[in-house]
C-alpha cells in the first residue's frame, strides 16, 4: 500500500506540473490503479470488514490488541489517502473551460486539508475502544485519564488547523504594466489579468498562483511575498502516517 501511494502521489504531482499538457489517460490510469488496489485489500480482508473503520465503526475482530489497532489504523489511513488522490485526479482532469488552472491549486489545498482532518478523526473511536478495553470496569480510572489526555491532544491539534486565504497582490494599472514592459517575467508573454506585488513587480495572476504554490518570494527581487508556503497546492498528498 505504501508503494501504491508513493507511485500514485508522484505521478499525480507530475501531471499537475504539466498544467494543460497533462494526460487524461494517465490520470484515469491512476484512478483505476487506486480503485483496484483498494478493492483488492477490502476483498482480501473481507471477513474483518475493514471498511467499517472508515465510517467510525469497529471492524469485525474478536479482540483488539495494540498491533491489531495499528494495522487497522494504517490500512484506513492508506485508503483515505487513495481517496484523496482520486479526488485530486478529478480536479486535474477538469478542462480549463470548467476550472481555470490558477484555481486548481486552491482545490488541491482544500481537499488535502479536509483529508488530513478526516484522517485524524478516524482513529479516535478505535483508540477509545483500545484504551477502555473489552471490560471498562477493570481499568476505569486509568482508562479515563488516558482518554482525557488523548482527547486534549486531539483538540489541540484541531485548533491549530486553519484554511488561510492568501492575497498575492492587487490588480495592476495600465501605467504599472507599461512601466514593466507589458511582458510577464515568468511566462515571457503579454500580461493576462496582471497583479502587482508589494515590491511593485507585475506578473500575470495565473503565473503568480502557480509560482506561489512552491515559492514564497518574488520571482525577480526575492522579497518575501507570502507568509507561509502551502505545498499542498501542487497536488501533493501528505505521506504522514496517522497513528493516533
Amino acid at each position: 500500500m505504501a508503494s501504491t501511494f508513493a507511485y500514485a502521489n508522484s505521478t499525480l504531482r507530475e501531471q499537475v506540473s504539466l498544467k494543460e499538457k497533462r494526460s487524461v489517460l494517465v490520470i484515469f490510469w491512476i484512478l483505476a490503479f487506486l480503485v483496484g488496489n483498494t478493492l483488492y485489500v477490502l476483498y482480501t480482508f473481507s471477513s474483518q470488514q475493514l471498511y467499517n473503520s472508515l465510517i467510525f465503526l469497529k471492524p469485525n475482530l474478536d479482540s483488539l490488541d495494540f498491533f491489531d489497532l495499528l494495522w487497522i489504523v494504517g490500512i484506513a489511513d492508506f485508503m483515505l489517502k487513495y481517496i484523496t488522490i482520486a479526488l485530486k485526479c478529478l480536479v486535474v482532469a477538469l478542462p480549463k473551460i470548467i476550472l481555470a488552472v490558477k484555481s486548481k491549486g486552491k482545490f488541491y489545498l482544500v481537499i488535502e486539508e479536509l483529508s488530513q482532518l478526516f484522517r485524524s478523526l478516524i482513529p479516535i473511536q478505535l483508540w477509545y475502544k483500545y484504551i477502555m478495553g473489552d471490560d471498562p470496569s477493570n481499568s476505569y480510572f486509568l482508562g479515563g485519564v488516558l482518554i482525557i489526555l488523548y482527547s486534549l491532544c486531539k483538540v489541540r491539534w484541531a485548533m491549530g488547523r486553519r484554511f488561510p486565504i492568501t492575497n498575492y497582490g492587487v490588480r495592476a494599472t495600465s501605467q504599472q504594466c507599461a512601466e514593466a514592459g507589458e511582458i510577464c517575467a515568468i511566462c515571457q508573454a503579454e500580461f493576462r489579468e496582471p497583479l502587482v506585488l508589494m515590491c511593485q513587480h507585475v506578473f500575470c495572476e495565473e503565473c503568480l498562483c502557480l509560482w506561489f504554490d512552491r515559492e514564497r518570494t518574488c520571482p525577480l527581487c526575492r522579497s518575501v511575498a507570502v507568509e507561509t508556503l502551502r505545498c499542498w497546492k501542487d497536488g501533493t498528498t501528505s505521506a504522514h502516517f496517522q497513528v493516533y
